[in-house]
């Protein structure tokens, strides 16, 4: 890597997050833990890194501090890039060691020797990525990976999207929104998923994927609530949540979800490095019907969206960057800007199976045996639900903290959202007026 790679300042959205990490101590890393049939060796994996950096040079270089804001600089760390351990064992504890931005690469992976088994587990700093266009490095680095292992030369990463495009927006409205989303007693209403303690601590994962007749049930309801599958499984979240509460003696049924919006042009979603997701506040009454919540929160977000309510954030905080960085990290992180909803929920749809494709590119060399990926939990909401809609199955990513709810707890979470989804439909008539 040449020494005069260029330097990219973080936008104030990349810099909350590293904010939110070191002020709050709740790490802002997702990642993604790929389990492989055959071999890998450490050069095929600094071959991948070092394609990626050539692309986007932010993935391996450091945070400094400017006089004013924070920027990506110096020459990409391929070698801290990638990690090697020889116990599977060690993921578990990779997924909870911090990233410092300051000090390392923000996107690694650690590589698990295990003779004809591999294991990689991907994670990325918040500030270097968002969870879509993690997901997309990610798959970026597989298919790299596979053509390396195959003997072929790997195709070149694609080209970086543009800026979005926020188009004319009205100043005011904006700042309306963001003073009603701080003083709105709807989401001050709104219930806290029950946990057993509000601390910190590691991360786990359960997964449930549906699939064949469970995924036709859903479609069925999705076109019966006239909306799309994402907010019918969000509905079941927040039913599910509103359920498990209830069992623990909270009956508040209005749950609320932050839901990303892409700011990104066009239909590829990851091409950028950085953020660009805007958050929506969406409310449920968990009391409901499946199908009345999901259209209600579809009616919401193109409501949100229409009024151009999603931008708020990402104008209105952008003279932001320009702070000093000791004054910035202490005014970005207060109860306005964190802890507004019960969950996150998060949809990223895939038009093909790329991990599919790994096969065929190694020419039989690596193939994917199992893919699981986790996202950020807030301190206060204690769990937080991702979706990967694959063309073929739903894959439901529960990612929760353990000081806030045991293993059991969260089995139990997962055995309930898929029970909401896969039931059949029932009888009675939805009306959407």
């Amino acid at each position: 890597m040449r020494p005069n790679t260029p330097s990219r300042r973080l936008s104030q959205i990349d810099a909350f997050f590293v904010a939110y990490q070191e002020r709050a101590g709740i790490l802002m890393q997702i990642g993604t833990e790929i389990e492989l049939n055959g071999t890998v060796q450490r050069g095929d994996l600094t071959q991948v890194m070092e394609r990626l950096v050539a692309r986007w040079p932010q993935l391996g270089q450091r945070i400094r501090r400017r006089v004013f804001g924070l920027e990506w600089c110096g020459v990409p760390d391929i070698g801290r890039m990638v990690r090697e351990a020889s116990d599977r064992r060690e993921i578990v504890a990779w997924r909870y060691r911090p990233i410092d931005p300051f000090a390392e690469p923000p996107f690694q992976v650690l590589w698990v020797r295990g003779g004809s088994r591999t294991d990689l587990a991907f994670r990325a700093h918040h500030a270097v990525a968002d969870g879509e266009s993690f997901f997309f490095l990610v798959v970026e680095a597989s298919l790299s990976l596979a053509s390396i292992r195959g003997g072929v030369t790997p195709p070149p990463p694609p080209d970086a999207l543009p800026p979005p495009d926020i188009g004319a927006v009205s100043l005011g409205s904006l700042w309306r929104h963001a003073r009603g989303l701080r003083r709105d007693v709807r989401v001050a209403r709104s219930a806290r998923l029950w946990v057993r303690d509000v601390s910190n601590g590691s991360i786990g994962v359960v997964e449930r994927t549906l699939h064949g007749d469970d995924l036709d049930a859903i479609r069925e309801r999705a076109a019966r609530a006239r909306t799309r599958s994402t907010w019918v499984c969000a509905a079941a979240w927040i039913r599910t949540i509103h359920r498990w509460n209830r069992a623990h003696g909270a009956a508040t049924p209005q749950v609320s979800l932050e839901v990303p919006v892409s700011l990104r042009r066009g239909r590829q979603p990851g091409c950028a490095v950085g953020n660009f997701l805007s958050p929506v506040v969406l409310l449920g009454e968990g009391a409901q019907s499946l199908e009345l919540v999901a259209h209600s929160l579809w009616r919401q977000l193109r409501t949100a969206v229409r009024d151009g309510d999603h931008l708020s954030m990402p104008i209105l905080t952008a003279p932001a960057r320009h702070l000093p960085w000791s004054l910035f990290r202490r005014l970005a992180v207060n109860t306005s800007t964190t802890g507004l909803a019960t969950s996150h929920f998060t949809w990223l749809s895939q038009r093909r199976n790329a991990f599919e494709e790994v096969a065929e590119r190694s020419r039989g060399a690596l193939e994917v045996r199992r893919q699981q990926t986790y996202t950020p939990v807030c301190l206060h909401m204690g769990a937080a639900l991702c979706v990967v809609a694959w063309p073929d199955r739903l894959q439901l990513l529960l990612s929760y903290r353990e000081t806030a709810l045991s293993s059991e707890d969260a089995e139990r979470l997962g055995d309930m959202l898929v029970a909401d989804l896969a039931r059949s439909i029932t009888p009675r008539e939805f009306h959407t007026a």
